[in-house]
Parts: C-alpha cells; sequence; structure tokens
C-alpha cells in the first residue's frame, strides 16, 4: 500500500490507510506487516498493539537481517551485531510493562523495570565492546594500507548499487585463481576483498571490492561499516559499477553518488562501468566503459581507461649511474620504462608513471643523476 501525506506520529500512515491495513492483517492472517521507511520507537509500539500477533518490521530492519545472513568473517559479524544494537537499543522502551507483568501485584512493584535497566546496561556494555574491537580493526587496516602504499601500488576501490555485478567484475579482473562469491541477490558482498590485476603495460593494482550502497542507506548502517567504506577515502581511483538492466538506473546511480558525496568523496577520481551489456537491447551510455563482467566484453578496454587516469602521460628522464641501475628494478611495478640509451657515464633511462611516484624515483636518485626533464 502506498500513501503520500505527511507521515503519522503514531501509525505513519493516516487513519483511513492503517485500518485497512489492520482489516487485511487479519483478513489474510499475515504474519508480518513491513514499512519501507523508519520507524520509531512510538510507532512500533503503536502499530504491535494494533495488529496483534503480526511483527512490524521498518527498511532499517530489513536490511539488518538480510546483513545477518550474510555476514560470516568476524569483521562483518562485529558491524552487523553493532549495527543491530545500536538500531535495538532505542527501542527497549516499550517491553518495560511487558516484563513488569512477569510478577508482582497490585501495590507491588514488579521485576520489569529492574530488567529491562539490566538489559539496557548489557546492550549498552557491549555496544562499546564492539565499538573498541572495530577500532582494532580499523587500525590494522590501516597499517595494512600503509603497507600498500608503501609499496607503490595503486589502490581502486569498486562502488556500486548492490547487485550491480561488482564482485563479478573482480573475478573477471584477478589474476589469481582466487573468486568471490558472486550471486545474484542483495548486499552479497559484506566484506571488503582485495585483489591484483594486471594493467596492459604490465603493472600491478590492486582492485577492492566493498559494500554495496542502496537508496536512503540507513545512517546506523554506514556508522557501523566505516571501517570497510575507509577503504574508499585511500583509493586512487573508484570505479562506480552500473547495472545497465536496472529499470531504475539513473535512481541507483543517484543514490550511489549522494553515498559518495555523503562520504566526503567528491574529489575522487570516478570512471562509471556501465555492466551487464549481454542482457541489455537498447543503445549503450558514452560517458564511461560498457562491459559484460560475466563475458569479459571490454573488459581489455576498462583496464586500458584505468591506466590512462592512474598514469598519465607523464615522463621523466634520468642519468643513471654504472652502479646505481640495479636499483631502477625497484621502481618497475609503479613505473613505465620506455627508453634507455648507454653513455660513457651511466645510462639515462626515459619513464613514464604517475606524480607521486616520479618525486620518489628522482629523490631516491638526487645527487647521482645528471638531466632530469
Amino acid at each position: 500500500m502506498i500513501q503520500h501525506r505527511q507521515p503519522d506520529v503514531n501509525y505513519l500512515l493516516g487513519e483511513g490507510k492503517i485500518s485497512e491495513v489492520k482489516e487485511q492483517v487479519k483478513r489474510d492472517r499475515l504474519d508480518a506487516v513491513v514499512f519501507n521507511r523508519e520507524l520509531s520507537p512510538r510507532q512500533v509500539k503503536a502499530l504491535e498493539d494494533l495488529f496483534g500477533d503480526a511483527e512490524v518490521w521498518d527498511r532499517t530492519q530489513v536490511i539488518l537481517e538480510i546483513f545477518r545472513r550474510r555476514a560470516h568473517s568476524r569483521e562483518g559479524k562485529i558491524q552487523v551485531e553493532l549495527a543491530r544494537l545500536t538500531y535495538l537499543y532505542p527501542r527497549l522502551y516499550g517491553l518495560g510493562g511487558a516484563l513488569s507483568r512477569l510478577g508482582g501485584g497490585i501495590g507491588t512493584r514488579g521485576p520489569g523495570e529492574p530488567k529491562l535497566e539490566v538489559l539496557r546496561r548489557t546492550i549498552r556494555d557491549r555496544i562499546h565492546g564492539l565499538r573498541k574491537e572495530l577500532a582494532a580493526v580499523r587500525e590494522t587496516r590501516a597499517l595494512l594500507r600503509r603497507r600498500r602504499q608503501a609499496e607503490g601500488i595503486p589502490s581502486v576501490s569498486l562502488v556500486g548499487y548492490t547487485n550491480a555485478g561488482k564482485s563479478t567484475l573482480l573475478n573477471a579482473l584477478s589474476i589469481s585463481g582466487q573468486k568471490v562469491a558472486a550471486e545474484d541477490r542483495l548486499f552479497a558482498t559484506l566484506d571488503p576483498v582485495s585483489r591484483r590485476i594486471r594493467l596492459p603495460s604490465g603493472r600491478f593494482v590492486l582492485l577492492t571490492d566493498t559494500v554495496g550502497f542502496i537508496k536512503e542507506m540507513p545512517p546506523k548502517l554506514k556508522e557501523s561499516f566505516m571501517a570497510t567504506l575507509e577503504e574508499l577515502a585511500v583509493a586512487d581511483l573508484l570505479l562506480h559499477v552500473v547495472d545497465l538492466t536496472s529499470p531504475r538506473l539513473d535512481e541507483q546511480v543517484a543514490a550511489v553518488e549522494e553515498t559518495l558525496g555523503e562520504l566526503g568523496l567528491w574529489e575522487k577520481p570516478v570512471l562509471k562501468v556501465y555492466n551487464k551489456l549481454d542482457s541489455f537491447a537498447g543503445d549503450p551510455p558514452v560517458n564511461g566503459v560498457v562491459i559484460s563482467a560475466l563475458y569479459r566484453t571490454n573488459v581489455d578496454l576498462l583496464l586500458e581507461r584505468i591506466e590512462e587516469i592512474l598514469y598519465p602521460a607523464t615522463e621523466v628522464v634520468l642519468l643513471v649511474p654504472f652502479d646505481q641501475l640495479g636499483k631502477i628494478s625497484r621502481f618497475r611495478e609503479s613505473l613505465r620504462l620506455l627508453k634507455e640509451e648507454y653513455l660513457p657515464d651511466g645510462v639515462r633511462v626515459t619513464v613514464c608513471g604517475r606524480p607521486a611516484e616520479l618525486q620518489k624515483l628522482m629523490a631516491h636518485f638526487e645527487n647521482k643523476t645528471g638531466d632530469t626533464i
């Protein structure tokens, strides 16, 4: 049922519409009523009283249940449990009356209120513990990122609406034999997964898959999954994977762009990757790369575009002494050697790469080289 009106403070829907829902619940003996927006604790309590035995679920609760079923790693389970407890905590007040009916009588204080306070304290302590565990996870991730950055390997992250085909694309580009689960369902990926990919020049890039976005993503989920989403902040390039076959393509693109803006990632270079060409019959967009990750269609073109963005045509010419020539090899993964010219006092090399990596190279051979351009 759909109703366009200001939300009712008690039932979300208006009096007439909520009466229709109540009649249908009774007539069809429904087990649950699901609302496609977040309900306040007061609304949940009022609706449960109204519907009797039927459960009341809101949008956030449905998403949390899907996340709970998808979480397999320790990190994923921590993030999901933190999100669920943060969501549940303010909704505990409605249990006080039910718990107080467990004992006592007229003129006596029942055990309900103490039980409720014990439960609230237990949840508070658990939330505190989970946040400490997540802080440790974030520190570990930060350490791994610093190590990767020290190696000079660029980082690329996959972003997109849930079920757009990010995991399938990761499998298509990865040079390792390890495949990640790629299923046709919502939020199949909760934990970030990284794989090395090889660009046409032979250089390596680290590609990371992240949790899918949705329209109006609940703030509590973003807070809990910040350890995962931090991978986006340090990425050199974001690949925005778009489902070409989705009837709500524009809406999904807008939802992803809005989320990236909320995360402060507006300035990041973004390449749109339109996926599922094999199931698309219309005219493909021209503002990105159109591929089929499943059948690897245009994957080579995508790798070329990634290399063009990560490694702009910037060149440096260095005169390297013969006794220092072996040190050039440590930069071969991050820079492309275009030319070597042997001279009496050393080798003049022409290399191409990102400005940051070129600066490292020049700093390494400072006061040991001849010409630089």
